[in-house]
């Protein structure tokens, strides 16, 4: 997790230290290297003010590393070894909520640069946590009867005192 992260942030430290006035196709037509910091602080932020308020989005970003450890921890009391999808859903999601995290707080946004033409632009972060979401809605359709959203509330209710 930690070893993307670095990934991450050594490439956004690279592309700002030398990249950022560059711009040319990875795949034509379909991907582009198209440095731009996002100072909105989230893609929503563009487009809902409150969302790109820095006290609301690291809340938010707080939120998100919570549901990700307390559903792990829920997941545990169900099971003893901790399945390879599960692990890449908590690896991934760790990391990209981490790197949004420091792009907050350190780059006051996001050094976005990976660009699908006409359509929107992202980073690797972004890249991590689609990787966990997609695996989660995957791991959640198959296996939808053994957790609900109920017993996940009851449970951090139970154990945090919420």
């Amino acid at each position: 997790m930690l070893f993307l992260v670095l990934i991450d942030q050594t490439v956004k430290a690279i592309i700002s230290q030398v990249f950022m006035q560059h711009d040319f196709d990875i795949i034509v037509h379909v991907l582009r290297f198209h440095p731009k910091l996002n100072t909105r602080l989230s893609y929503a932020g563009n487009f809902i003010d409150i969302l790109s308020s820095p006290f609301v989005t690291i809340l938010l970003n707080i939120l998100a590393v919570f549901i990700f450890l307390s559903g792990y921890s829920l997941y545990k009391t169900k099971r003893i070894r901790t399945s390879f999808p599960v692990r890449m859903i908590m690896i991934f999601g760790i990391a990209g909520c981490l790197c949004s995290l420091i792009d907050k707080l350190f780059w006051g946004g996001s050094l976005d640069f990976l660009q699908i033409p006409n359509f929107f632009i992202f980073d690797l972060k972004d890249c991590y946590l689609k990787v966990a979401e997609v695996i989660f809605v995957i791991i959640g359709i198959l296996h939808n009867k053994e957790i609900s959203v109920k017993e996940y509330l009851q449970f951090c209710h139970n154990k945090f005192r919420l």
